[in-house]
């Protein structure tokens, strides 16, 4: 594991070659594959699946790798066979947490391999919704390019619309609404983007929603802000 984490090739080799356990797991469920694909350690990760070293076990190779932007591992797993949706039940799929890192070239690389574009935590999180909470404006052309619901909301509650409102991401907006977002969907409380992005003093998307012709009036309608 400590060879494995400093990148250590030949050190690895000889290990392996007396016998090391590969797919030894530290108390928090950490094995050397799992520590090699997080620090970017290509060399270390093709030599730890040639001697047979476990893909998917435990916290998940692929979403650790996908975490960190490292490209190439993610594509050295996914060619020995990584399940490319498999999820941590706390962060998700490696496309999830690729989009929230904003690691455009590994999220391309996941949609290449057929990672699920819609795919949605137990709490109901997307890629999309995620990429949109934070910013990642390429990331979210990327994720339409490829079929993303544009619409899908958490549980009926907030959209990817709604996030990039709520945290003033005008761009991200703008990218949402020209490719199809409904600006007047609404949470199960009644309230749109229009109403988060008010409510946040995000003027200059309140001035884009607008200009897209959201309902000003569209939650004194429906009775009130309770």
């Amino acid at each position: 594991m400590i060879a494995s984490d400093m990148g250590r090739v030949e050190v690895v080799k000889i290990l392996l070659e007396n016998g090391a356990k590969m797919d030894l797991l530290e108390d928090d469920g950490w094995s050397a594959l799992m520590i090699a694909s997080q620090n970017g350690h290509g060399d270390v990760v093709k030599i730890l699946l040639e001697n047979g070293a476990k893909v998917d076990l435990q916290e998940k190779d692929g979403v650790i790798a996908g975490q960190n932007g490292h490209g190439e591992v993610v594509k050295i797993l996914l060619e020995n066979k990584a399940k490319v949706d498999l999820q941590n039940k706390r962060v998700g799929s490696a496309l999830m947490i690729a989009s929230d890192k904003g690691h455009v070239e590994v999220v391309k690389i996941l949609l290449e391999n057929g990672a699920n574009v819609d795919l949605q935590l137990e709490s109901r999180w997307s890629a999309l919704m995620i990429a949109s909470q934070n910013g990642h404006g390429e990331v979210v052309k990327i994720l339409l390019e490829n079929g993303s619901n544009v619409d899908l909301q958490k549980e009926n509650w907030s959209s990817a619309l709604m996030y990039a409102s709520h945290n003033g991401h005008g761009e991200v907006v703008k990218i949402l609404l020209d490719n199809g977002a409904k600006v007047d969907l609404l949470k199960e409380n009644g309230r749109s983007a229009l109403i988060i992005a008010s409510h946040n003093g995000h003027g200059d998307v309140v001035k884009i929603l607008l200009e897209n012709r959201a309902k000003v009036d569209l939650l004194k309608k429906m009775g009130g802000l309770h």
